[in-house]
């Protein structure tokens, strides 16, 4: 009505948030977002229908462990939720007890990988292109390796078979690196037979890590797998690390087949 302060599209949106789900003070009483707007009757009774969901319950679920059900789950939740409520307390509730809202940004919080992608996963890395611009700003040397699809698949590929290498550089890096992992599909058949890559990981001429990872296995499937690499130093085959203002440069070459897949890289300090 005209004398209602708030404006229809103020109620509106304050209904699409209760019908959404959102509005924490829910306990089964919903409206389902009904507003008597644009030419709509005002209802008689209540707008309130028993039966809709009810808020979250604080805290997370209960653990899956054999003996849970769905009968069950949700009372454990909520039972949970209930015994340690002082632990789940909101931003104002802890606020209004008085502790200091120190939050921080995420941006602020330490990055444990000087660089990393996983094809596909990243909203952004969903095509051959942009995988190899996220490569590009440390590609050292490139022949015959370029990003592909193979039916939707995407990932680092050596076009031109046996003998196709790259090498990858990071210059004065800002925090020590410990380990390297490479997301690598394994597949079957003639194409992937002998599949072999050879990866070296240097730190100035000092070679930290050297690995021979297979493409190839008998399985009928093409599946993902993640290879860590941790770094050593001279005799010493892990506990090693590139440390902080020094190169890192690593290096793959096709050693065996003719194909392999890269589908994604972490470079960090663990």
């Amino acid at each position: 009505s005209p004398s209602d302060p708030q404006s229809s599209a103020q109620k509106h949106q304050i209904h699409r948030r209760h019908h959404a789900g959102l509005e924490t003070k829910s306990q089964g009483l919903w409206d389902y977002g009904y507003q008597p707007i644009d030419g709509l009757p005002i209802l008689r009774k209540t707008k309130e229908l028993e039966g809709g969901p009810k808020s979250k319950p604080r805290g997370i679920p209960p653990p899956l462990t054999d003996d849970l059900s769905l009968e069950h789950i949700a009372q454990s939740w909520k039972e949970d939720g209930e015994s340690n409520a002082h632990l789940w307390n909101t931003l104002k509730e802890c606020i209004d007890q008085g502790h200091v809202n120190d939050d921080v940004g995420h941006e602020t919080l330490p990055k444990p990988c000087i660089y990393s992608w996983v094809a596909n996963l990243e909203r952004r890395l969903d095509n051959p292109k942009r995988i190899a611009d996220k490569l590009q700003p440390h590609i050292a040397s490139n022949e015959g390796w370029s990003a592909a699809d193979d039916n939707g698949k995407l990932g680092w590929v050596p076009s031109s078979g046996l003998g196709s290498k790259f090498a990858m550089e990071w210059k004065g890096i800002t925090q020590p690196v410990r380990a390297v992992t490479w997301m690598i599909m394994r597949s079957y058949g003639e194409k992937w037979e002998g599949s072999k890559l050879k990866v070296e990981v240097w730190s100035g001429a000092t070679r930290m890590a050297s690995e021979e990872i297979a493409g190839f296995h008998d399985k009928k499937t093409s599946e993902t797998y993640n290879i860590k690499m941790k770094l050593g130093d001279g005799e010493k085959k892990e506990g090693g690390e590139a440390v902080v203002g020094s190169d890192l440069k690593i290096t793959f070459e096709l050693v065996g087949g003719t194909t392999f897949k890269i589908s994604g890289m972490a470079i960090c300090d663990h």
